[in-house]
């Protein structure tokens, strides 16, 4: 899996900035902080669906038959593409009463039943097809979503090479900032990980490169027996973020 790595300008404190600025209760004389941070992308290993089957009715068991025979139908064009069954989850089954507000009043007149089923898998053009072919088989009408994940182990590799790589960000800074103001770094007093929903909402730099700082990514795409979608299903880059903030000690060169 090929990974991409981007290195992001830092934010750069010395010491020398006044009380009522950025960082300043944790800034010490003679130091200098360094915020390092990097994106890595990756293509997600997982593709995602999620599967809506609704039934109405005005009767409470009926309702319930209803979405239950539905759910049946749905797994059994699932099955039918030879899918795992063990892919096939039954996240949610609710029946609820259907309200409507009729001359000033709220009325029930019946009963809604829905059930969402979710199916994970490694991705594959394979199991793509396999699945929209499903959707479009015996007459189902049903909302789906289609998204993809990292796995877990692509999510444990990324953080790592992203925190070795936020910290070698940080270290090159201070050294370029050493350099260029005269001065040098004695050693290390803190090194602190920044969260990355905070980094990725504050920091400019990381807004204008349209990254998404999560691990999921979702497709604007829903289809029904009616209307069915001309899907990509190419996954698109997910991008981890991670930051760490450096202090130094440091001294003027003579």
């Amino acid at each position: 899996m090929k990974t991409f790595f981007l290195t992001l300008a830092g934010l750069l404190i010395f010491s020398v900035i006044s009380n009522g600025q950025l960082y300043s209760s944790q800034t010490k004389d003679h130091t200098i902080l360094v915020k390092g941070t990097t994106i890595i992308k990756q293509i997600p290993e997982l593709i995602f669906v999620s599967i809506n089957v609704k039934s109405e009715s005005q009767d409470y068991s009926d309702c319930q038959n209803r979405v239950l025979f539905k759910m049946g139908k749905v797994k059994s064009a699932i099955l039918k593409q030879k899918i795992s069954k063990d892919l096939i989850k039954t996240n949610e089954i609710t029946i609820n009463e259907r309200k409507e507000f009729i001359n000033g009043k709220t009325v029930y007149t019946g009963f809604i039943g829905n059930i969402s089923i979710i199916i994970e898998s490694p991705y594959s053009i394979d199991i793509s097809n396999k699945l929209l072919t499903a959707f479009k088989s015996d007459s189902l009408v049903l909302n789906y979503t289609v998204g993809f994940r990292l796995s877990e182990a692509q999510k444990s590799q990324m953080r790592q090479e992203a925190i070795t790589l936020a910290i070698e960000d940080a270290k090159e800074k201070a050294l370029l900032i050493a350099k260029s103001s005269n001065i040098k770094l004695l050693n290390i007093n803190s090194i602190t990980y920044l969260d990355d929903d905070l980094t990725y909402l504050r920091d400019r730099d990381i807004i204008r490169e349209v990254v998404r700082p999560s691990q999921d990514a979702f497709l604007t795409v829903r289809g029904t027996e009616s209307d069915t979608p001309n899907i990509d299903f190419n996954p698109k880059e997910i991008g981890i973020i991670k930051s760490v903030r450096i202090e130094w000690t440091i001294e003027e060169n003579n």
